[in-house]
């Protein structure tokens, strides 16, 4: 009898260490699904205000709206894209075109646990979206649409989500995904490079070091 009882203490005992192990095994596969994919939203924005400065763009589009044929007439002159902080640095300002009749202002903030972002569009709309930390990357941030101001998604003109994407060789590119008629119409590339020599208007004491 002794002899069954410890026979099944150690049959117990294996299967209890066997249950551990898997667990310690599917924790590590969580922490390296976790690692591949998915950001925390402070992360982002801290991420986000390396930007702070000026930058030289240059665009590429397959939009055949009147207001990109305005946009247009600015690009071969490589448009500015200036990034500043604002309220003590808990926002982070995005402009296109400063100074011209085109001018666009992108302005990102945190929410509690979300990063969020309100576009104020030549178009005369404000769609505001909200990153999807789930399907954004260290190098990659995806904004999906979060409603909107002056719009209706169903069938008006507008902004509708927006990729920013972190490259190797220390550029970066924030493709613009326009809306129609509630469908897809058109991406607006912007392919920025840091201008060596800042404009004072817009110059910043100080250059932020691009950090992962």
């Amino acid at each position: 009898m002794t002899r069954g009882l410890g026979l099944s203490g150690w049959v117990a005992a294996i299967a209890m260490v066997g249950v551990l192990a898997l667990s310690a095994e599917t924790k590590g596969d969580d922490a390296k699904d976790k690692a591949k994919s998915g950001v925390d939203a402070k992360g982002a924005f801290a991420r986000l205000k390396t930007l702070k400065g000026t930058w030289k763009s240059q665009i590429k589009s397959d939009d055949q709206s009147p207001e990109h044929k305005e946009l247009a007439k600015h690009d071969a002159m490589e448009p500015p894209v200036v990034y500043k902080l604002t309220g003590a640095g808990s926002a982070v300002v995005e402009t296109q075109f400063p100074g011209t009749g085109h001018e666009m202002v992108s302005i990102y903030h945190l929410d509690r646990d979300d990063l969020r972002m309100t576009h104020y569009c030549a178009a005369g709309n404000q769609p505001r979206m909200k990153l999807d930390r789930a399907r954004s990357t260290p190098d990659q941030f995806i904004f999906v649409f979060d409603g909107g101001s002056n719009l209706d998604p169903e069938t008006d003109h507008h902004i509708h989500g927006l990729t920013i994407t972190f490259l190797k060789d220390g550029k970066v590119s924030s493709a613009w995904e326009g809306y129609a008629d509630g469908k897809k119409a058109s991406t607006t590339t912007f392919f920025l490079s840091k201008q060596e020599s800042e404009n004072p208007s817009h110059a910043s004491p100080a250059k932020a070091a691009v950090a992962h």
